[in-house]
């Protein structure tokens, strides 16, 4: 007989939940892929032209050795696009980061509980308790998309909800 594994909520998940909850921000923008500018049932551009786009994923970071507590540091990118232009709407990937880097400085926000969910499966909480920019948001060029694209490093330090020490 097969046991399944419990749900763990994992760096990515929290990292698009927290993101997900800033202020400007929806869990509708905030994903670990960036999907595509046209709806594939409808051929219109997607919903995510309108709004731009914000996704992550593990550059690094250290779990703690002794304690349930998880220390990555995410790369968030934040995306945005004009379909049929050639110019990337730089202004508009900027705004996203700036929203998130602002949502850095908001030490009495950060700590927040998050309700973690991907592709209808709901996975225990998790709280944020620190995060700050490791680097500045920078442009990106080169896409031949003509996506604007601004990335920058994201460091967390969370927890699951509820955890404890086993000893």
């Amino acid at each position: 007989m097969t046991i399944p594994l419990p749900l763990e909520p994992n760096d990515e998940l929290v990292a698009a939940a927290w993101l997900a909850s800033i202020p400007g921000l929806s869990p509708a923008m905030v994903a670990t892929t960036l999907p595509p500018d046209v709806d594939p049932r409808t051929g219109n551009p997607a919903a995510w032209v309108t709004t731009g786009f914000v996704t992550v994923s593990v550059a690094g970071g250290n779990p703690d050795a002794m304690l349930p507590v998880n220390r990555p540091v995410m790369q968030v990118d934040c995306w945005a696009t004009r379909p049929g232009s050639n110019k990337p709407p730089w202004w508009q990937a900027a705004a996203i980061a700036s929203v998130i880097r602002r949502a850095t400085w908001n030490l009495v926000a950060i700590p927040r509980p998050l309700t973690i969910t991907a592709n209808g499966v709901a996975y225990p909480g998790a709280i944020v308790r620190a995060a700050y920019m490791a680097t500045a948001f920078r442009r990106l060029y080169a896409d031949s998309a003509d996506y604007a694209q601004y990335s920058g490093d994201l460091a967390l330090d969370w927890i699951k909800v509820p955890d404890r020490i086993n000893y």
